[in-house]
């Protein structure tokens, strides 16, 4: 009897080892792992003129001791069709984790929303797989820089700079800029907006007058002519006479990027 006690108990044992060999059986060993992909953005909205990150994580990353290998393709599409590539990309395929940065602010409100996929390659053990998000845009801010040449005197030309930012986005910020001056006294000569402001000149021959300026590389200029401005003579009702003047420049803005304004505004005196 104790002998077939023994011999109870040794095939016991031979089942566990039987069944812990069984389990270390990678899942894979008659085929390639199923695999599905994750992808989410650093940010819940995206804006015109911001940078953005998108990450994908491969799930599983790991069978057994064996972790994922292969390369993660990325395709980012607007609503109207436009694409974007990864500006910066990492992969660390053995945590199935990969990245994809989109830098200088390549992505536009304008393109609708973005349908962002990552493709994974797959490898000898995990099978290919892909993920996608679909995420909102809205327009940039932005923010106008108003400068003169110089402090509007009696009589002097000026010149008006409206500089249009909006974070990265640099040249991507496009549209117009409307101008907008007055001057309590000008000379004669000058070519008025109705209610007596004065108009920027263009470079026509007489000078034309257009008061919305086109942005180049994010500056939008508006030159007045000599006289714009004046200060009357000093008279004996008037001893110390001046002139109130402002300027202000309204960036209209677009499908991408909103509107934006900043006036300055003074008194010259003779």
């Amino acid at each position: 009897m104790k002998g077939v006690r023994s011999l109870g108990v040794a095939v016991a044992a031979v089942a566990i080892v039987a069944s812990t060999v069984v389990m270390a059986v990678p899942a894979y060993a008659s085929g390639t792992t199923a695999t599905s992909v994750t992808v989410t953005s650093n940010q819940t909205t995206l804006a015109s003129g911001r940078a953005v990150t998108f990450f994908a994580v491969v799930s599983p990353n790991k069978v057994g001791s064996v972790a994922t290998s292969g390369t993660m393709n990325w395709s980012i599409v607007g609503q109207d069709g436009s694409s974007v590539a990864c500006t910066t990309t990492r992969s660390y395929p053995a945590a199935g984790k990969f990245s994809c940065m989109v830098g200088l602010a390549n992505l536009l409100a304008a393109a609708g929303t973005y349908t962002v996929t990552a493709s994974y390659s797959g490898d000898a053990n995990f099978a290919p797989s892909s993920g996608s998000t679909t995420l909102p845009m809205t327009v940039g801010p932005t923010k106008l820089v108003l400068t003169l040449s110089a402090i509007p005197t009696s009589g002097a030309a000026t010149t008006i700079t409206a500089t249009v930012k909006s974070g990265s986005a640099g040249p991507l910020v496009a549209g117009n800029v409307v101008f907008t001056v007055f001057a309590q006294y000008h000379s004669s000569g000058v070519a008025l907006n109705t209610g007596g402001g004065v108009r920027c000149l263009g470079t026509a021959t007489p000078p034309a007058s257009n008061n919305t300026q086109a942005l180049v590389n994010q500056v939008a200029t508006c030159n007045l002519p000599a006289g714009w401005m004046v200060v009357k003579n000093p008279t004996t009702a008037n001893p110390k006479p001046s002139d109130a003047w402002s300027v202000s420049a309204t960036y209209v803005g677009n499908a991408s990027f909103s509107a934006s304004t900043k006036a300055r505004r003074g008194l010259a005196k003779s």
